[in-house]
């Protein structure tokens, strides 16, 4: 009987040691879901957060919560920038900085923290910003530099050798100078650098009716889609109604115009004054020359270049263009976003 009652205790003993083994990792949970602990936000890297202009929206947001009626302890975790700027010093700023008024700084501005402008910002050249955001319009001259982001209500404008790194916004436009380098922008429309040729558009060509199915090795897929195997030359001032894919490389003509999309495997050349009414993917690279007009997303695995007066996208249509590497020849524009995940550049043409 002894032994009998020994042999019982050990098998209790032993399940009560398996059951508290297999509760121990659940204490925690159980002990927060009964205390909470851990109900503020996480921090969200600028490198995560997907809208373009999330960490201005939080920016205003904070100071609307910490500086609006009924804040019980004023401007808690900002700092004034006073009238008179002579008496900034910008290099000293340990908080978050709030203009109340417009800033028109004859000299440049260098700050490391945050600054949220009632108005608008214009800054000399070398000016220097983690963080902007302006409810007006920013301008700051030759060589400035943006570290983290920026945005304006209205629009933006970067002097020639500046820097916009992470990502630029804006509710009306950004305009960058030739020869700044650019990650992520998104605005109604995105100009690069001046086109010298404004003067002396070309004339829009007189375009022949085509078809694909006309092209060698051409294979209808559907009554609007075409597979041509190997690489694919479009003549010039012609009009095709319809998709196309091409396995090899794709050459549009100049004057050409495609009213339908377009993927290719190996590259995408557009020529002169042609244009496609859709979208261009391709695995390498993109090359639109000047005065191309593409109105639907722009996408390379590798890298786009686009020349002197290529239109990408509408305001009334925004659109994207996506790659490793996007070089805009100055003069370009852009209506929507572009996104150069490794870099971007604007080139002089």
């Amino acid at each position: 009987m002894t032994s009998a009652y020994a042999t019982y205790a050990a098998y209790a003993l032993f399940v009560s040691i398996c059951l508290i083994l297999l509760t121990l990792p659940f204490m925690a949970a159980f002990r927060e879901w009964l205390w909470p602990s851990d109900i503020e936000p996480l921090p969200i890297s600028a490198n995560y957060a997907s809208d373009i202009d999330h960490f201005a929206r939080r920016l205003l947001a904070d100071a609307d919560a910490k500086t609006g009626a009924g804040a019980p302890t004023g401007y808690e975790n900002f700092d004034f920038v006073p009238a008179h700027l002579a008496d900034m010093n910008w290099a000293k700023a340990t908080q978050r900085l709030i203009a109340a008024q417009s800033i028109d700084a004859a000299t440049a501005i260098q700050t490391t923290q945050p600054l949220l402008v009632q108005g608008d910002i214009s800054g000399s050249s070398k000016s220097s910003f983690q963080a902007l955001y302006a409810q007006g319009d920013i301008t700051l001259g030759a060589q400035s530099q943006i570290h983290d982001w920026a945005h304006a209500d209205g629009a933006v404008r970067l002097g020639q050798g500046s820097m916009a790194l992470r990502r630029v916004s804006a509710g009306v436009s950004i305009e960058l100078g030739e020869d700044t380098w650019f990650e992520r922008l998104s605005a109604p429309t995105l100009l690069f650098g001046q086109d010298s040729r404004a003067a002396d558009r070309p004339k829009a060509p007189v375009q022949l009716l085509a078809s694909f199915k006309e092209l060698p090795n051409a294979v209808r897929q559907t009554p609007s889609l075409y597979l041509i195997r190997g690489n694919c030359v479009l003549p010039a001032n012609r009009l095709y109604q319809g998709s196309l894919i091409v396995t090899g490389f794709l050459s549009v003509g100049a004057g050409t115009t495609i009213s339908g999309d377009v993927k290719a495997r190996q590259s995408v050349q557009m020529g002169p004054n042609s244009a496609v009414i859709g979208a261009i993917t391709c695995e390498k690279y993109i090359r639109l020359w000047h005065d191309v007009k593409v109105l639907g997303p722009v996408v390379s695995e590798s890298y786009i270049l686009f020349g002197q007066n290529a239109v990408i996208g509408t305001v009334e249509a925004p659109t994207t263009v996506s790659a490793q590497i996007v070089i805009a020849e100055a003069g370009a524009r852009v209506h929507g976003t572009v996104w150069a995940r490794d870099l971007g550049m604007v080139k002089a043409a």
